[in-house]
Order: structure tokens, then sequence, then C-alpha cells
């Protein structure tokens, strides 16, 4: 019996893979490429030249998903929970912003996670992380990225590291930003955030591209889909992009220190549009 709880599973359905190399922000380049980015492969197996895509063309609208987390291991499926994604207008600090909120509920354990992104520029403002035993509180400004760390002992952390241009808020960013991805066979993209920490930080290389085209069934029926990798730190992930409306339908995460275990994320029933 596989115990289903635990931060590391929840890592593994949340994008929350650990940098592959932690650096000093003093050392980290100058510039930060421009939104979904061209950067270097971080792996052999990463195709090289990504594409450059800018986040001032990209199509946003308000949505809500949501996805049945399970894990697979040793011949056995056992469900985790679930996780939604929802992207909404909203105000913050008398300006219009889009409003991305990450949530999953893990057996008795929830977490959120709130990121407020300027509506011209989609540049990150604003990030919030409520976890079982801390709360993160991350402020964007033109120079600087500065974070608190509060926890269950009292006290607290601050950080603060260099902003940087083009930097994406977090991983979940990404998936908003697949409606405006042109997705094709022989695609790859990039992104970069940074991973802030009450004693280390580190830049983050996402790097995306497609591997081919399937047809998956999900509870709403069978998509086309697109087959991508993202490539975050040390972790692969394997993703399907439904086809008609670039939306994350599926996917698989490898579980660390489990061989051959992974997390799947499926879209849950009634997802569909009408």
């Amino acid at each position: 019996m596989i115990a289903c709880g635990g931060a590391m599973l929840l890592s593994a359905c949340s994008h929350s893979a650990k940098p592959a190399v932690e650096v000093n922000p003093s050392a980290a380049p100058a510039a930060a490429p421009s939104g979904v980015a061209a950067t270097a492969a971080t792996a052999s197996s990463t195709p090289s030249n990504p594409e450059l895509v800018a986040p001032s063309a990209a199509v946003l609208k308000p949505s809500k998903v949501t996805y049945v987390a399970r894990i697979f291991s040793q011949g056995q499926v056992h469900k985790l929970g679930f996780r939604s994604l929802e992207l909404s207008d909203a105000t913050y600090d008398g300006k219009n912003v889009w409003l991305l909120v990450e949530s999953r509920k893990m057996n008795t354990v929830e977490l959120a996670e709130s990121l407020y992104v300027a509506k011209g520029t989609l540049e990150p403002v604003h990030r919030v992380v409520h976890t079982a035993d801390m709360d993160i509180t991350t402020q964007y400004t033109r120079d600087s990225i500065l974070t608190s760390f509060e926890g269950d002992s009292g006290g607290g952390v601050h950080v603060a590291v260099k902003n940087e241009r083009g930097l994406i808020g977090n991983i979940y960013w990404i998936e908003p930003m697949l409606a405006s991805l042109p997705l094709a066979p022989g695609w790859k993209g990039s992104a970069t955030t940074v991973f802030v920490g009450p004693h280390d930080q580190a830049h983050v290389v996402l790097e995306m591209w497609v591997t081919g085209q399937d047809s998956l069934l999900v509870p709403d029926g069978t998509f086309d889909c697109w087959t991508l990798t993202l490539q975050v730190g040390e972790t692969q992930e394997h993703l399907w992009v439904r086809k008609s409306d670039k939306v994350l339908i599926k996917m698989d995460t490898p579980v660390a220190g489990i061989a051959a275990a992974k997390v799947e994320l499926l879209l849950a029933q009634g997802q569909t549009p009408k």
C-alpha cells in the first residue's frame, strides 16, 4: 500500500521539481529571456534553439479546469485527490490584473498558490503561497523580488533578489500560455522563473517541445492532442494538450525515489465547453 499524502507526492503533481542547479542571483546572467524565450538546452535530450514567444502576444481569457490526481506504482493505482487551476480578472493595488490560482487537495492536505500578473505586460506583480506549515509572500518591483517566509514556529525570513525582465511568476503560468503557443511538429520553446527559498535561490529554466500527436480518452470523451515533454530542472513531465483549445488535459510526472512510479493529472468530468 502506497502512502498517498506527503510533500513528495504533492510536489510530483504540481510542477515543483527541484532546480537542477542552484545559483546565487549575483552570478546569474544579466538578461533573462523575454516571456517564453530562447535559452540553452539543459539536457542532451532537449532540442536546442527554442522558439521565441512574446508574452504580450498571449491570448488569455478567464477559465477554470479541474484535474483528478492519481499515483501509479507496482501495478496499482491510488487516487490522491484533486487539483484546480483558475484564471480570472482581478484588481491589485488599484490596477487590473490577471489572477491565477492553483489549488490542490491531496487526502487531508490542502495547498494553494495565487499569482497576480499585470494585464498589459504579463509581468508578475504579487504571489502568495499557502502550505501546511508556511505562508510565502512575494512582491515584485522593477528592480527586486521581495519574498517573506512565515512559519508555524514564528518569526520570519525575508529575502530579496534581483528582478529581471521576462521572468514568469511561477511554473503554472505556462498552462494559460499554452493557448498562444504555435504548437506543431518540431516546435520547441522555453521560459525562465526564479526559485526563492529561505536560504537559497536559483533560476529555473522550463524547456518544452512537441514530441508527437495522440488521441486521448478522458471522462468527457476522446480528443486529439499534441504530446509534449516539459523539462523542469531535473524532472521531465509528459503533457497532452487538446488541439481544439490547447487546454492541458493530462500530465504524467515521475515520483522521485519510487522506481517506475508516476503521478497522473487527468481532466475531470464536466470540463469540456458546451
